[in-house]
Order: structure tokens, then sequence, then C-alpha cells
């Protein structure tokens, strides 16, 4: 779950690094006012998950009270990819000698985080294209010791900051990562990080990104989710605690657990077979999430057959097949079921269930794999 740039500052100015004096405006009167509180020059900016907002108009530097309110107004009819902006950060405008980047970042591939540090302020980690030809380093960060002090002056000596500056530098990295941690984070980035005539160090924009798999224990967050830039699908997934993928092919995928997705994944894919969407429901999943799952795929255009892959451990397959049932029972379109249920309480599960004429069922991945890719070509169960 991505915060906006005004709540990322909030969790960054309560860690204790330092931004410039900032307020949210709701409407151009206000944004007149705080400006005239904080000072011109002042850089207006609209709040917006979006990217592309400088482009369209959604970042201005005003230096007077004569153009505030004018300048104000024209954002607030800014629209960004069907989005307007209902608020605007006024924040006090800043000379810099020179901008930095600094992240802390979830490395999936490696299953750590990495501090990222790069001379090419204003980039971000969601276009790789933006470190082209900038020098970058990475130090990956074991969560058991920590972020070290070594590493961060490692990085910093690579990018040629001069040492005065570098007890500074320091204190932001270990904040960055104080935050990434504490709030379950993502992703922490401040970009730009730049260094002032008074040679200070701050933080002029920044993303902070949540694991929406740990909003059950960052319950303040409940209340910042914004549903206008999520599509239904993507709502009831977060609703209902289930992991939903889109991909561009023509397969409805449920099934429990990253090994199990990845493993019918590579096995759709070895027969020219790409899913429309992969729903991971988890472990211990309950017929409410199941229902939910099933119903999505129903309901999803795109999807032209579903394949169900569940092999109960923590998830019973009684509790899974009832909310199929619950789905299939919605009205919703019909469409073919490739189905292979095993585990926990199977045989309950698939008692439950073999009276249903849109199922056809299998007792391996390869066998529900190939049914499912078959049909798609043509051909007879």
């Amino acid at each position: 779950m991505k915060l906006q740039e005004y709540q990322a500052k909030s969790i960054l100015k309560s860690a204790g690094i330092p931004l410039p004096a900032s307020t949210l405006a709701t409407n151009a009167v206000q944004v007149k006012r705080i400006a005239a509180e904080i000072g011109y020059p002042v850089v207006l900016k609209a709040q917006t998950l979006e990217s592309g907002r400088g482009s369209a108009g959604g970042v201005r530097i005003v230096h007077n009270e004569r153009e505030i309110e004018n300048i104000s107004n024209e954002i607030f009819k800014v629209i960004i990819n069907r989005h307007p902006v209902q608020f605007i950060l006024v924040e006090k405008a800043l000379t810099f000698m020179d901008e930095f980047y600094l992240a802390v970042i979830s490395d999936l591939e490696n299953s750590t985080p990495i501090l990222r540090i790069s001379e090419a302020g204003g980039a971000t980690f969601l276009e790789s294209s933006s470190f082209e030809d900038a020098l970058v380093v990475d130090r990956p960060i074991d969560i058991n010791t920590g972020l070290k002090d070594y590493q961060i002056r490692e990085a910093i000596t690579k990018m040629g900051i001069d040492p005065q500056l570098w007890k500074q530098f320091q204190l932001i990295a270990h904040k960055a990562y104080e935050v990434y941690r504490q709030y379950d984070a993502t992703l922490v980035e401040l970009n730009s990080l730049v260094l002032t005539e008074q040679n200070q160090v701050f933080v002029l924009d920044a993303r902070i990104s949540i694991d929406s798999q740990s909003l059950f224990r960052q319950e303040s967050f409940a209340d910042a989710f914004d549903p206008t830039y999520f599509g239904w699908e993507e709502r009831q997934a977060l609703k209902y605690y289930v992991d939903y993928h889109i991909f561009p092919g023509e397969v409805g995928c449920i099934v429990n657990g990253m090994g199990l997705a990845y493993l019918t994944l590579d096995q759709l894919l070895s027969l020219n077979t790409l899913p429309a969407a992969m729903i991971d429901i988890r472990g211990g999943a309950t017929s409410t999430s199941t229902a939910s799952s099933l119903e999505m795929l129903l309901l999803n255009p795109r999807v032209k057959v579903v394949l169900i892959n569940i092999f109960g451990g923590m998830t019973r397959c009684d509790e899974a097949a009832n909310g199929f049932l619950q789905a299939l029972n919605r009205g919703l379109p019909r469409k073919p079921i490739f189905i292979r249920l095993e585990g926990t309480n199977g045989d309950s599960g698939l008692d439950l269930l073999h009276n249903n004429e849109n199922m056809s069922f299998f007792g391996t991945t390869e066998a529900l794999v190939n049914a499912t890719a078959g049909w798609l070509r043509g051909e007879e169960l």
C-alpha cells in the first residue's frame, strides 16, 4: 500500500529526518494562508499516488502572494490519470547545491532489505531507467544486526560526499531503516536528498510503501487506504487478505501458497499458456475468502477457464469447498472449473463439490494444468 507524500513526510518527521516546513491544504484559501505562515518562496505539490504529477502541472514554485491563489486553483483543477487533485502540500522552497538519492528497498530476489545511495537525485526505484548513467551503490542489510555505520560510510565515500556531511547522511540512513522496520515497509525512498548552501541535508520528496500483508498490525494506516486508486479486484483482495496478481492470459488461478503458485505458473508457461489472474488464498483460508476469490475470477471477462490448485495443510479443503459453493450459488457467469483439492479434509471437500456440473477433478498439478491448457486449445477431456 502506497502512502501519499504528506503521509510519508509525517512519518519521516516523527522519526527525526530533516524536512522543509510544510502543511497540507484542501482549498486555495488555505494554501494562501499557509504560504504566508511558511514564507515565500513555496512549492505547491499536488498529492496523488499517480506518477507524472510534475509534467501534468501538479508541482509549481510560487514566489509571492500575488500569484498564489491563481496557481493553487489551477493545481486543484488538474486531473492525473482520472484522479482529481484534492490536497496540496504547501512546502518551503529550498535552494540547494547538490542532490542525492537514498532509499531502503525490499530486495525480493535475495529476501533482504538493501540500502541504496545514488548521485541520481530525483530518481525512483519504480523506474530503473532513472538511474541510467548514474553511480548507484547498494548495500544488503542483515535484519538480525541492522544497518551498520561502515555500510553507510562505504556508500557515501563512493559518492564522493564531503566527510563533514557523513554524520548527517548516517543519521538519515539509520532513521530511514528504522522507519522501514517499524512500519513494515517495502520501500522508504528519499528523493531528492539535497545539500543546501548552509551545508545542511534535507529531504525534499519521499515515497513510502507499506506491505499490505502487515496492515493487521499497522492499524493506523487503515484510514489512509484510498480505494479510488485500486480496481475492484485489488480492493477485494485487500479486504479478504488474499494476494491478487494480474497477467495477460486467459486462465484464472486459485492456489494456496506461493510455492504452489510458482509450480502452477511454471507448468502453464511450459505449455505456452498464461494466467489472466493468480490468486493466492494463503494458508488457513476461510470460506469467505475462497468465495470472494472465485467470484473475482468468474466476473473477470478475460478469464475463460478457472484453475484451482489447493494442497491443504493449514487450509482445510472442506472450508475452501464451502466457499466455492457459496460463489457458485450467487448467480455469477458460468465458466469451466478445473480443480485439484488434496490434503486436510480433502475427501470431505471433494464430496461437497462432486455434483457440480462445471467442475472437473484431477489428482496432480501436471494433469490439472495439462487439461486446462488443452481446453483452451479446444481439446476434449
